[in-house]
């Protein structure tokens, strides 16, 4: 049987024991307790994601919205980081949203960045996997890698055998246009004959079209004119004949009228055709002699044209 030293010494240890144990459960509840939220969880793959801690902000817009609940690495795959996170109530989860990690300054450390996400998305459920996005440091890395290639491709261009094809190149170039400038200086004078005689060319046609209009004018009034002999030799004819004599005569002279009427008319129809047909033709040749003065002006003052056009072709 115990003696009462013995109970109060068990007493005295329970009580110890039972303070102890509660103040274990709160060190570990309490936090949780005040920190409400679901957990979610993020798949760092082929990423450092050294400087993230447990305890680690997350932040939404740069908003403050959870924090980092614990770190490993995937059970079934070495190349994967599994990261969860606990986020407030406060913001709703989507879909479509990703988690980034972003520097904290220049100490190292890392926190882990969501964006993304519309309001007509579907909810991300409790314990959903928030897709990973590529951060500023796997973007810098791109950008070293792009620029470790370009300047590997620079060197291969500046080596010394495209150096000499590069020379050789650029002396065929001068060779080739001293070339053309003596032809073009030994044919300047044929060229400039030949500008002479399409410009005078240009001007018989422009002489020719103008002739043209006097002759349709006078063709106007030769046709106003046998119209107006017509009614009078008509008048005439019918005071000598009689009526039926007269009918008959009248028919043919007005057949013969309508048929010579017609024939003139077409004959117009056709010399303004040819007008017009000169006219156009006059364009064109005035149209050429600019083209060809111009290009044997800019032939005469820069010989290297014809060249850069053959390149350019090819």
């Amino acid at each position: 049987m115990m003696t009462r030293e013995q109970k109060n010494r068990l007493g005295i240890f329970l009580s110890l024991a039972t303070v102890i144990f509660v103040a274990v459960a709160a060190f570990f509840l309490l936090p949780k307790l005040r920190d409400p939220g679901d957990v979610y969880l993020i798949k760092f793959r082929d990423t450092s994601v050294h400087g993230l801690i447990g305890g680690s902000l997350v932040k939404y817009r740069g908003v403050e919205v959870g924090r980092v609940v614990s770190i490993e690495v995937s059970p079934t795959d070495l190349d994967c980081v599994h990261v969860q996170v606990k986020i407030r109530p406060g913001l709703t989860m989507k879909v479509d949203m990703q988690a980034t990690l972003v520097y904290v300054g220049l100490t190292g450390q890392k926190y882990i960045e969501l964006s993304g996400g519309k309001m007509d998305s579907p909810n991300l459920k409790a314990h959903g996997e928030i897709p990973s996005g590529r951060g500023l440091g796997e973007k810098a890395d791109d950008i070293v890698n792009n620029i470790q290639t370009t300047a590997k491709r620079i060197t291969e261009l500046l080596s010394p055998e495209n150096m000499a094809k590069i020379d050789a190149f650029l002396t065929n170039i001068e060779k080739g246009s001293a070339a053309v400038s003596g032809v073009l200086d030994s044919r300047r004078s044929s060229l400039e004959n030949t500008l002479i005689s399409v410009e005078k060319a240009t001007a018989d046609f422009a002489q020719a079209t103008k002739s043209l209009v006097p002759m349709t004018e006078d063709l106007d009034r030769l046709i106003k004119t046998v119209e107006t002999n017509s009614e009078k030799t008509l008048g005439n004819i019918s005071e000598r004949f009689s009526a039926d004599e007269m009918g008959l005569v009248i028919k043919d002279v007005r057949d013969f009228l309508a048929t010579a009427s017609l024939s003139l008319k077409r004959v117009e129809s056709i010399l303004l055709e040819q007008q017009v047909e000169l006219q156009r033709t006059f364009s064109n040749l005035s149209l050429t002699v600019d083209n060809l003065a111009r290009f044997s002006r800019e032939i005469a003052d820069e010989p290297s044209v014809i060249l850069r056009t053959r390149k350019d072709k090819k």
